[in-house]
């Protein structure tokens, strides 16, 4: 039997590592520091900065001023290190020297999210992801260089009273033959004229229009694109002669005419099924017409024929001849369900937004045509709303005076200069920055 040793049963006194707090905590300041500002700076401005004092008075006599109560709600996380504050492992900054961090974290020029992750894990303040929000947005570097902003809400149009009163026309072409392909639609009943030309002069384009005009009559309003033959003052003239309203689509932006822009496509695709049958251009575009005219649309439900003549075409196909009563009820609701159906899809598909823009503020425009891979996506020279109705606005260059039309969409509002927030006060921007519109 073996006897215990006392000395055996004696307590072994081992010595615990004690962590030096101010050690470790000043580890963590030194590390989380912005390389661009010293910790000489950070103190200095922190005894100085009277929205920290404040704090620091709410902390230890939990007297919290109103305009400090972004803190409170963090209270549990606030500590000070000398003079420097702290919320947990990050430097809460003093108001003056929040625009260099924000400086500092720009440099490489991350975007929103990169931004906010890269200042989450060093520094605090309140609003801070809102603060570096704006300076991005606000960064003309990268507005020139970004995307597009987000198109505005559709706006439909609403169906004429009657046939022929608002039309579209476009030119479809050059084909592989050389010929053009002038469009003509008619907003109410989307019934559509089609004629072949080699020459898309303002002359003959007003040629082809007489001899449409001849058997259908003035229509009240045209809608084309802004192609030199429909901006030439032979043009302009031609409808004033007739009495005809002649609106010219946005530059760049060709879905303001998406009515004869979609006739288009059906078009090309019946006449690339032609070209493959080998059949001759006019057959194969007579072809197309019968089939469509004699068809109900899709968004009215009457067939274009029955619409504009108010009766069904005879074609191959047998019928009962029917007698039209002339009360359009049915076709107005249809035609106003279906449009509401595809504004909400293509809203919702496009990411719209509403924005406004009023005459007198600035804004940088979209170049179309960049020069080399590097270029900006946006004109670096500002510009100034002359007016300013839904989407579309003309603007007017600063150093130029040269006036352009655009879309909303190609547009970026010039925004000011980003100066720190603090408490709940909103973004205060001055002259020569830029955020999205």
């Amino acid at each position: 039997m073996n006897i215990a040793d006392p000395l055996s049963r004696l307590c072994i006194i081992s010595h615990c590592k004690k962590t030096n707090d101010d050690e470790h905590v000043n580890q963590i300041v030194e590390n989380a520091k912005p390389c661009a500002i010293s910790m000489a700076e950070i103190k200095m401005h922190s005894e100085q900065d009277p929205e920290i004092r404040k704090v620091k008075q709410g902390i230890y006599d939990k007297n919290w001023e109103d305009n400090v109560k972004g803190y409170k709600i963090f209270e549990n996380e606030l500590c000070f290190f000398g003079d420097i504050l702290l919320r947990g492992n990050r430097i809460v900054i003093p108001s003056i020297l929040r625009k260099r961090v924000l400086d500092a974290a720009h440099e490489g020029h991350p975007g929103i999210v990169g931004m906010k992750g890269r200042l989450r894990t060093k520094v605090w303040w309140p609003r801070i992801d809102k603060d570096s929000e704006c300076l991005v947005k606000s960064c003309k570097g990268c507005t020139l260089v970004g995307l597009p902003n987000p198109p505005a809400p559709m706006k439909r149009r609403e169906l004429p009273d009657a046939p022929w009163v608002d039309t579209a026309m476009d030119l479809l072409g050059p084909l592989p033959s050389n010929d053009y392909l002038l469009v003509v639609v008619d907003y109410y009943s989307r019934y559509k004229e089609v004629k072949i030309t080699k020459t898309i002069t303002s002359a003959v384009i007003i040629k082809l229009l007489k001899e449409i005009f001849g058997r259908l009559g003035y229509p009240s309003s045209i809608t084309a694109d802004n192609g030199r033959q429909f901006v030439s003052a032979e043009f302009k003239e031609f409808c004033n002669e007739c009495n005809i309203k002649l609106f010219n689509t946005v530059p760049y932006w060709p879905q303001q005419n998406g009515e004869v822009e979609r006739q288009n496509r059906d078009i090309l695709k019946r006449l690339k099924i032609g070209n493959i049958e080998k059949k001759d251009l006019q057959d194969s575009l007579n072809d197309y017409l019968m089939m469509y005219n004699s068809t109900p649309h899709s968004v009215t439900g009457k067939t274009p024929t029955e619409l504009f003549y108010k009766r069904q075409n005879r074609d191959k196909i047998p019928m009962l001849q029917d007698i039209h009563t002339g009360d359009d009820t049915e076709v107005r609701d249809k035609d106003k369900e279906q449009k509401e159906k595809g504004k909400e899809y293509a809203d919702e598909r496009r990411k719209a937004q509403n924005v406004d823009l009023s005459g007198g503020e600035r804004v940088y425009v979209k170049e179309t045509n960049k020069c080399h891979k590097l270029a900006p996506n946006y004109n670096p020279a500002p510009h100034i709303v002359e007016t300013a109705n839904n989407g579309d606005i003309t603007v007017r260059n600063e150093e130029t005076g040269q006036t352009l039309r655009r879309n909303i969409l190609h547009l970026k509002r010039v925004e000011g200069e980003w100066k720190s927030m603090q408490g709940n006060q909103e973004p205060n921007l001055t002259n020569n920055s830029v955020t999205a519109i």
